[in-house]
């Protein structure tokens, strides 16, 4: 549209009739002064989008926080921990409250895991003994586990004495179910001694598991479980210490 109106402009300057320096330089300033009042919406609504998404995300913040203590108070801990995951992945920061909801939610879903990664993100911003107490039992009774089957299909996980720690049960129910769904759990065990699709392995606090069971491996015979101990980065980091055993 502007284009049309600098050409119009254009022609009228050089029309016969019109065919002076001042003639032209009086269009160009018209056209320049309505192509800067055509911007100027655009300016507008740039300047005005921010504060309006910002205060849309604290009213959505603010929604969904109630909503999760709702939840939280009915003990639906499925959806308390999908309320927490939108939390997450807005731009502001849940407070200690939903961090702890968010824990709580996990911890009740046997997510142990998520609940160390929610404690561990709340200590950052916030203090409160709970959560060093809470993260202090958690490295001393769990071991990171990453179980994968190749191909992924179902399979077996069998602990050789379930825990009385209703948290623990929670925890081992949970991998149980994982793999007899695809064949494949990552997360975190109680200590104590386990199977896997018949090869069997030991969980201790602070030292990271990695065990993969394929055909391959069924032909050989099982080998020896990756460990990793505290100085490494966690399973499948490429960091791992092999255990001392030797793989057949």
């Amino acid at each position: 549209m502007i284009g049309r109106m600098f050409q119009r402009v254009r022609a009228s300057a050089d029309s016969p009739c019109r065919r002076s320096p001042s003639a032209f330089a009086r269009g160009l300033g018209l056209w320049l002064a309505l192509a800067g009042l055509a911007g100027l919406p655009a300016l507008v609504d740039a300047r005005d989008s921010s504060p309006k998404d910002s205060r849309h995300e604290e009213a959505e913040h603010a929604r969904i926080s109630d909503e999760m203590e709702r939840l939280s108070q009915r003990k639906a801990w499925s959806g308390v921990d999908r309320l927490f995951r939108k939390l997450e992945a807005m731009s502001i920061d849940p407070s200690l409250e939903n961090y702890m909801h968010g824990a709580y939610a996990a911890r009740e879903l046997g997510d142990v895991m998520s609940v160390q990664a929610r404690l561990k993100a709340a200590a950052k911003s916030h203090q409160s003994k709970e959560i060093v107490e809470w993260l202090w039992e958690i490295d001393n009774t769990y071991g990171r586990v990453e179980l994968v089957s190749v191909p992924e299909r179902a399979t077996t996980l069998e602990v050789a004495r379930m825990p009385f720690d209703p948290d623990q049960r929670k925890a081992v129910d949970a991998a149980i179910a994982a793999v007899g769904d695809n064949g494949v759990f990552v997360g975190m065990l109680p200590e104590g001694e386990f199977t896997f699709s018949g090869q069997q392995f030991k969980v201790e606090p602070g030292i990271s598991v990695r065990i993969e069971v394929s055909p391959r491996v069924r032909r050989h015979g099982p080998i020896a479980p990756v460990i990793v101990y505290p100085d490494g980065k966690g399973a499948g980091t490429g960091t791992e210490t092999p255990s001392k055993q030797e793989t057949p």
